[in-house]
């Protein structure tokens, strides 16, 4: 096995990861997804322990920093999910470049497990099979449609909640809230926010002048938006006993899964939390995606 950094840019902006190569190819790309508050070795650096095991047996293994975070250029303030979602094409075409149009495998924990679920269904590039552990609850924009608002609910959301945090009042009194970042971070979104009634209103508007200028009002043929046309293989759910986020979670991936006719396959770890904080967790699960991936590839 060999390990040597690699990097992509977006807009001037550095991408840096680390390319697990095998010494006998599968062909097979696996591109690993961290959490949220996290970066690429993810908790307890068990991601680096998952994609050294993957490697020994084969498998092309690909770990990044979302940029804001680790040690990826970039603003962190401005990190949300549509920024990850670039970051995340942009990763899957140096992997295409670099490899043999590889078969594609995401793993992804926490945040980055939703980001693999949403991917696959919305994504630029084939996904043969996706691996999530742990994914928050999906809000329902994020379950029927595009991650359009996402960032503005939760930056919003986030800090109205920290209102009424005793340590908000102390970094007040204290000085070290910055309130023109408070200012970006609130009414920077909620001006994209009340711009999506007018974008919707003027797509209508040119969509109706196209039909005019077709003639007899007919219908202009778009070509249809389907989920999961991209994906080509099967998921596996991880989830821990003990997560508070597990049972809301799973039905909703199951729920959506099933209504896309999706396989899926789910293994909840017993007393396990969200971050599986236990080394016979960890053991288990490194065990389980192992035995998975070679059944179904």
């Amino acid at each position: 096995m060999n390990e040597m950094i690699f990097d992509t840019d977006i807009k001037g902006e550095t991408i840096y990861g680390i390319w697990h190569q095998p010494v006998v190819r599968k062909n097979i790309a696996v591109v690993f997804l961290h959490g949220w508050a996290g970066h690429r070795p993810g908790p307890h650096d068990m991601l680096v322990k998952l994609a050294r095991n993957l490697c020994n047996n084969g498998y092309d293994c690909f770990r990044f920093d979302f940029r804001g975070k680790g040690y990826s250029q970039g603003d962190r303030h401005q990190t949300n999910n549509q920024t990850m979602l670039k970051d995340l094409d942009s990763v899957l075409q140096y992997v295409n470049n670099s490899l043999n149009r590889p078969d594609i495998v995401l793993i992804g924990i926490c945040s980055g497990a939703k980001l693999a679920l949403y991917y696959a269904r919305n994504g630029n590039y084939t996904i043969n099979h996706v691996i999530e552990m742990s994914s928050p609850v999906l809000r329902q924009n994020e379950i029927e449609s595009k991650l359009i608002t996402n960032n503005t609910k939760n930056t919003i959301n986030e800090y109205y909640r920290k209102i009424f945090y005793k340590e908000t009042w102390r970094k007040l009194i204290s000085g070290e809230i910055h309130f023109s970042k408070i200012r970006r971070n609130i009414f920077k979104p909620l001006v994209s926010f009340f711009k999506l009634p007018y974008n919707v209103i003027a797509k209508a508007t040119r969509n109706k002048a196209a039909e005019k200028a077709k003639g007899g009002g007919q219908k202009v043929q778009e070509s249809p938006f389907r989920p999961f046309e991209r994906f080509q293989g099967q998921m596996l759910l991880i989830h821990g006993e003990k997560d508070p986020e597990t049972k809301l979670s799973l039905q909703q991936i199951q729920d959506m899964l099933q209504r896309y006719e999706i396989l899926s396959d789910t293994r909840i770890i017993k007393d396990a939390n969200h971050s599986f904080y236990s080394l016979a967790w960890e053991k288990d699960i490194i065990q389980i995606i192992m035995n998975w991936l070679d059944c179904h590839n």
